[in-house]
């Protein structure tokens, strides 16, 4: 659909006030709505879309609650269907994440556990979201989630699987296959499980500062790559959690949580270590920095190049506040093993 004028009333009720961008299956505008006076989202469907996604456009309204971005409406205007629902002014989680950063895993798993919360709402009503990931993960005035772009939801079968679709960054791997394919037989390929791995990817980026595959030009490439192992991205996350994504993002859908809510209970019971850790930006000349915190106790570690040799990097930690140094984490390793020797050097500070 092209630009709609800015003078435009549609359906009689929704001002358009401007563009806020295009989804998956549309344009989105912000609207003024005349009958409730009040500021609304409105989402042009594809023509592509209606036959599926319209039906459950009607069923999206019955999901308000807590966690979901709430749909206002659903209707036609000129033989087009649309969808109303809040605008989210507080923007997405993609504008949260520090690229190579990440933001702080307390923050990264409270979002998460949110986001399941409001899928888990979806699934209960038989629908799966099929494009999970930090675009479409709004928040609100509180700072709390709201799943939305609710454009690709779409009823499962009554074998539980519907069709697929998705983003590839956040894409399962059956998903993957059934368009690296194009073979029909594996059309109806989207599962919970599938929306699982989208939930374990994001939490991934949260955590990683990036997606779980980079520099992927096609499906086959995505297809053909292994299934990274989150402590090789961020070796400052404990094992518990490390555990938890790695699960969700199983390439074997049945080697992943069965569900949101089983994903949400292995979070919520992961043994948490004593000290809290997080990545920080690097200081001048050092390629990864981390700072550990235990009650007023601050403790940084860092990885530089090391001076002496050629393609070696060396592990130092400090207390911050008294800049003394902590000699017994202190090594020398090769940067393929700069990982593991991190993870060492944290459990030792622990």
């Amino acid at each position: 659909m092209s630009a709609t004028p800015a003078a435009r009333i549609i359906a009689g009720r929704y001002q358009v006030i401007r563009r806020l961008g295009a989804g998956a299956f549309g344009e989105v505008f912000e609207v003024n709505d005349l009958f409730m006076s009040q500021v609304c989202a409105l989402k042009f469907l594809r023509p592509g879309s209606v036959s599926s996604v319209w039906t459950e456009a009607q069923v999206l309204r019955q999901l308000e609650g807590e966690y979901i971005l709430p749909v206002r409406n659903a209707d036609w205007a000129s033989g087009v269907p649309y969808i109303v629902t809040d605008v989210a002014n507080n923007g997405t989680l993609t504008a949260r994440i520090p690229a190579e950063i990440g933001v702080e895993i307390s923050t990264a798993v409270g979002w998460t556990r949110q986001a399941y919360q409001g899928v888990s709402r979806l699934h209960d009503h038989n629908l799966v979201h099929r494009d999970i990931k930090p675009d479409n993960l709004f928040l609100d005035e509180r700072g709390d989630i709201l799943v939305g772009d609710l454009g690709l939801a779409q009823f499962m079968d009554s074998h539980g699987f519907a069709d697929a679709a998705g983003t590839p960054t956040t894409m399962a791997p059956e998903v993957v296959y059934a368009f690296m394919t194009g073979d029909p037989r594996y059309e109806r390929c989207y599962s919970e499980q599938s929306d699982v791995y989208s939930l374990g990817a994001t939490l991934f980026w949260l955590i990683a500062g990036h997606e779980p595959h980079r520099h992927i030009s096609t499906f086959a490439d995505l297809w053909n790559r292994a299934t990274p192992d989150l402590w090789d991205h961020a070796p400052h996350v404990p094992q518990g959690l490390r555990d938890v994504v790695n699960t969700s993002i199983a390439r074997d859908p049945g080697q992943r949580y069965d569900s949101p809510a089983q994903l949400d209970a292995a979070l919520g019971g992961r043994v948490r270590p004593s000290r809290s850790w997080r990545r920080i930006r690097p200081h001048s000349g050092h390629t990864q920095c981390f700072e550990g915190t235990k009650g007023t106790s601050v403790v940084e570690v860092c990885a530089e190049p090391d001076h002496g040799s050629t393609g070696r990097l060396r592990i130092a930690a400090r207390h911050q506040r008294s800049g003394r140094a902590i000699a017994r984490v202190t090594r020398v390793v090769r940067s393929g093993a700069l990982s593991a020797a991190l993870r060492s050097a944290f459990r030792a500070i622990n």
